[in-house]
């Protein structure tokens, strides 16, 4: 069930930071297509977290070019996920860059059960824990909805969906090839198979907590922001 709020996104981002807390760690959970990226930004910004993307991480190896990007890059227009040793072996190396500071929330990272064993490993070697795992619900047909309807433009990089904010007329649009129908569905399954089976290992540590993704960007940053403060905060 989504949450619904009287506290609007700013009161509640008051609350969070009218508290002091040291490091924090807070695990971003949810399918593909359900705006963890875009909610684990924007709380990094607020609450003054280091956002730790695996996809940016990948992203600019890419870019860069680099043997690791090369690989990546295949693996990723495939549809296939990143080998667990090669992701946690990067994820290490930001850590290690966020003991002076006030901490961090992951987003694409962990995938699964290995995934979340070595973080929480990881956090140890510096007397630290996961604090929460939020999850990002959403069906899987407003997923493919979402997914399969996304275009980017080639010139400005700008992207679009043919269906809630369609493009110019004459926008050079394409779609990424992660966004195809084949590979969406692909990446669904890898979540069901690999991530689901993961939330018990939160849920178990009472870590574990849903937002409704269906509901807008704004209601869904609220909740999350309601979470934190109610859980972390408290």
């Amino acid at each position: 069930m989504g949450l619904r709020l009287n506290l609007n996104y700013e009161v509640m981002t008051s609350l969070c930071l009218s508290v002091k807390r040291d490091l924090m760690f807070l695990v971003m959970i949810g399918p593909p297509g359900a705006g963890k990226g875009t909610q684990a930004k924007r709380l990094a910004e607020t609450l003054g977290l280091s956002h730790v993307s695996t996809g940016e991480i990948f992203r600019q190896n890419i870019s860069r070019k680099t043997e690791l990007g090369l690989r990546v890059k295949e693996l990723l227009e495939d549809g296939i996920l990143v080998p667990d040793d090669l992701t946690i072996e990067l994820v290490q190396d930001q850590i290690d860059q966020l003991v002076n500071s006030s901490g961090a929330i992951f987003d694409g990272f962990p995938r699964n059960l290995e995934q979340a064993t070595a973080l929480e490993d990881m956090l140890l070697l510096h007397g630290k824990g996961v604090d929460l795992a939020p999850l990002i619900n959403l069906s899987d047909s407003t997923i493919i909805e979402r997914l399969t309807g996304r275009r980017t433009d080639k010139d400005t990089g700008k992207t679009y969906h043919l269906i809630y904010d369609p493009p110019p007329r004459n926008a050079n649009i394409e779609q990424r090839s992660d966004d195809k129908r084949d590979t969406v569905l692909r990446r669904l399954d890898d979540y069901h198979q690999s991530t689901v089976p993961m939330l018990a290992y939160y849920d178990e540590r009472d870590l574990l907590c849903e937002i409704d993704g269906e509901d807008t960007i704004d209601r869904v940053a609220e909740a999350l922001l309601k979470v934190i403060r109610g859980r972390v905060f408290a």
